[in-house]
């Protein structure tokens, strides 16, 4: 029980980190769709400079700031990847900093007088926190998920501790470094941009509460320049190259030549009517597939704070009507929990209207454990019935999740193991297929030009400049060129596609790309030279 107030806390952040970075190495190394989709493909374009040279072979994702790719890139490129188990470790013990910064906010909400008490809530908040289905399955992987939340919370945390001595001197300096970290968090992954409106408000409440006119001014300048920094030189790439600084996204707005005037949004998840969208939490509840994930998964942690927030508030309210006050102690006791409720409120409904993607709101689920804690606080005056309630809450938890599975592999000799066989120089290879395959292409020749075309971003129909350009240079005659083939070996199909360029397959044999994220089979076949008229 004395743990949490016995030890420095650097020894808790230690200890967090290693714990994360070996649940990582047990869980297996990440192969999940998106990173043989474009999380591989996206630094290696951004660093060599291809965006114009290949022609969009990781489709849509292929153009999304790598920022928080580069370090699995590096890690994987480097020696290390011979060494898969270590590369496993960091990306955990990376991915651990959350339940740092979760614990931290634990530290600070959550101040009961009673040293067992404080001690058991700040520990469930923990474990109910970081046992969550997206928070363990994400451990380790490529999502980047895990990453920008990292800035997230460390924001929210400046915010809860410069609220708490805003009335310091150089309190400004808070709001600046939330901003910042805030900032950091979106141009990171720009899914973090549903966190905004939620840190804002609390910022302004902070502000407002001590007086403080200049505070989310700060706040909204220092974001804009952590935004900046992170994401910056990417913007101003894709503007010097499409003019659009966050192609092919908003080209409704910018009207970039190089692809079709529209929005691209992913819809799937959104909910269908008002009250799934109040409701939403409670759907998680039972095992569901397609809901606001396409992995299966089952989560009590979103309805029971869902519960403890709206009892909370309840509670708390009647007590004011009753009494006609406050019960003064419940605020000493949460200190900020005010400020938590609001940011996750806030932030709920801009993710439900924005995206509905469950890993997204993996900051949210993080904060179900201080959030559920805080709230027994609020209800219940009997300490020990606290204790009770947290410890039978967080076994219902644990028992009744169902963890997503984003697709883990076993340990072989290298953590990405791909082999290409060898491309003439100057080679041009054709990719068509809405399959996740451009992992392949930073193993290949650079010299090689891989071209995308019939997939879930371009199609031969189109008038862009992309598509003109994929036809401009499967007709370009003397380059050595070659087709993509994915699972078996269907000539017909492969045939069909060439020929409308004029094109056709050689009678060579396909020769297999070779790796250890393969799920469905790769070949690069030759095709013949000399078929323009």
């Amino acid at each position: 029980m004395r743990l949490f107030t016995e030890r420095p806390f650097w020894l808790y952040g230690l200890l967090l980190c290693g714990g994360a970075g070996t649940l990582s190495i047990a869980l297996g190394p990440d192969y999940n769709w998106d990173l043989r989709y474009y999380h591989l493909y996206a630094p290696y374009a951004y660093l060599y400079g291809r965006y114009l040279y290949d022609l969009a072979p990781a489709q849509t994702q292929g153009f999304l700031n790598p920022t928080a790719d580069l370090l699995f890139y590096a890690l994987t490129s480097s020696i290390l990847n011979e060494t898969p188990r270590i590369i496993a470790f960091i990306m955990g013990a990376v991915h651990g900093i959350n339940a740092v910064l979760i614990l931290a906010i634990a530290f600070h909400v959550l101040r009961p007088t009673d040293l067992r008490e404080r001690s058991m809530l700040r520990t469930v908040a923990l474990l109910m926190s970081i046992s969550g289905a997206g928070f363990v399955s994400l451990l380790g992987t490529t999502t980047d998920d895990l990453f920008n939340s990292i800035f997230v919370l460390g924001s929210l945390l400046c915010i809860l501790r410069l609220a708490e001595r805003a009335g310091e001197r150089g309190a400004w300096r808070g709001f600046a470094w939330s901003g910042l970290l805030a900032g950091i968090g979106i141009g990171l992954k720009y899914t973090s941009a549903v966190f905004i409106p939620g840190l804002s408000l609390v910022a302004l409440i902070a502000a407002i509460r001590h007086k403080i006119a200049g505070g989310p001014v700060v706040f909204g300048v220092a974001a804009m320049l952590g935004f900046l920094a992170v994401v910056g030189d990417h913007l101003l790439t894709l503007w010097h190259a499409f003019g659009n600084p966050v192609f092919p996204f908003l080209n409704h707005i910018f009207q970039s030549p190089y692809y079709e005037p529209v929005s691209i949004r992913d819809t799937r998840f959104l909910p269908h009517d008002l009250w799934q969208l109040i409701a939403y939490p409670f759907y998680w509840a039972k095992t569901n597939s397609y809901l606001v994930s396409e992995p299966p998964f089952r989560d009590w942690r979103g309805a029971f704070a869902y519960v403890a927030i709206a009892a909370g508030l309840l509670t708390l309210a009647a007590s004011h009507l009753c009494r006609g006050r406050f019960r003064n102690d419940v605020f000493s006791e949460t200190h900020g929990l005010g400020l938590v409720f609001s940011f996750v409120i806030v932030s709920y409904f801009f993710w439900a209207l924005g995206f509905s993607v469950y890993r997204y709101a993996v900051v949210l689920e993080m904060l179900t454990g201080i959030v559920t804690m805080g709230a027994l606080i609020w209800l219940f005056e009997v300490r020990r019935l606290r204790i009770v309630v947290a410890i039978v809450l967080l076994m219902i938890a644990i028992t009744t999740t169902v963890y997503l599975d984003w697709g883990r592999g076993p340990f072989g000799d290298k953590y990405i193991d791909v082999r290409v066989p060898h491309l003439p120089v100057d080679s041009i290879v054709l990719i068509s297929t809405r399959e996740p395959v451009a992992y392949f292409i930073p193993f290949a020749a650079p010299t090689a030009q891989f071209v995308g075309i019939e997939n879930d971003f371009l199609e031969l129909t189109q008038s862009n400049r992309l598509a003109s350009e994929v036809k401009r240079v499967m007709q370009t005659p003397g380059r050595p060129k070659f087709i993509l083939n994915v699972g078996e070996f269907h000539s017909d199909e492969l045939n069909a596609l060439l020929e409308k360029f004029g094109l056709r397959l050689s009678a060579s044999p396909c020769q297999p790309i070779r790796s250890n994220l393969e799920e469905i089979p790769l070949s690069l076949c030759r095709v013949a030279a000399g078929d323009f008229p």
